[in-house]
């Protein structure tokens, strides 16, 4: 039996150029926090020193270890050695590195946090709202959908994912990607309500008039913790869909040919030449 795996999900970086995207992380970052609120000079000064720390700490303790996991992931795809325990093995691995990246930044992020304005706040959250309004209205726009308009689109968005990391699919591989239509939980409605729970708890804090030492505990917490407000239904379903997603890619596995193969590590050496590349 041919041993690929199709672990898109532990990739750390997509879309983009991974070299592009960490040589012009200043500029990315402000135009992304622009969107959501106006700093004064005094923060922009300050972000500016915290985000050259960042990005000392990530080159120097976390792209090596992106490598070694990387390196790690192809030998596994090479000597034929991936399971459903080698996937959750690479999946929490992947969840570690991101979760390092939380530790290292939210603590500064919170000791910068009492510098908001009300104004500043209230931009914040405004632009948070309008986020959930323009999910929902995609959502609604889904769900007005024919089911078969629905399948469709959910078919070719899956099935132009998996050929990024195989190439062109075979007849069976095509088929597997059909028959798992219908098969997850659709969980939209409880992310939605998950987000708004945990952006109201949010909200409520930075509300209150002190903003010492205990509101820093309080937001450090749901910062580092948001997953509190995650329901037990979504919890379960969550696991559900991860467990029938796995043994979705290992049933693609099973028939992938040695050309896929090839591609794939192709495409995670390419990813792992772009991080060698920023070590230098």
């Amino acid at each position: 039996m041919k041993k690929t795996i199709l672990i898109v999900f532990m990739l750390l970086l997509g879309g983009c150029s991974t070299k592009f995207v960490y040589k012009n992380v200043d500029w990315l970052v402000y135009w992304y926090i622009d969107d959501f609120v106006e700093l004064t000079d005094e923060q922009e000064d300050l972000f500016d020193k915290k985000l050259a720390q960042w990005l000392v700490w990530h080159k120097a303790s976390e792209l090596p270890q992106y490598l070694s996991h990387l390196q790690e992931l192809s030998g596994d795809i090479k000597n034929q050695q991936l399971s459903l325990d080698k996937m959750d093995y690479h999946q929490n691995k992947a969840r570690d590195h991101w979760l390092r990246i939380k530790a290292k930044i939210i603590p500064d992020l919170v000791e910068m946090s009492p510098s908001l304005s009300e104004e500043q706040v209230v931009s914040i959250f405004k632009e948070i709202d309008e986020l959930n309004e323009e999910d929902a209205e995609e959502r609604a726009e889904r769900l007005a959908m024919s089911e078969d308009k629905r399948k469709t689109q959910s078919l070719k968005r899956n099935k132009k994912n998996l050929k990024r990391w195989l190439g062109s699919l075979n007849v069976q591989q095509e088929t597997l990607v059909e028959n798992m239509y219908g098969q997850y939980h659709s969980n939209g409605e409880l992310w939605l309500e998950y987000r708004l729970e945990y952006q109201k708890a949010l909200r409520a804090l930075f509300d209150e008039s002190d903003r010492g030492d205990k509101f820093k505990f309080k937001l450090h917490e749901l910062l580092m913790n948001p997953e509190v407000f995650r329901g037990e239904l979504l919890n379960q379903r969550n696991i559900e869909n991860s467990n029938k997603y796995k043994e979705f890619l290992l049933a693609l596995d099973a028939v992938a040919t040695e050309k896929q193969r090839a591609h794939i590590l192709d495409e995670i050496a390419e990813f792992a030449d772009d991080v060698s590349d920023l070590l230098k």
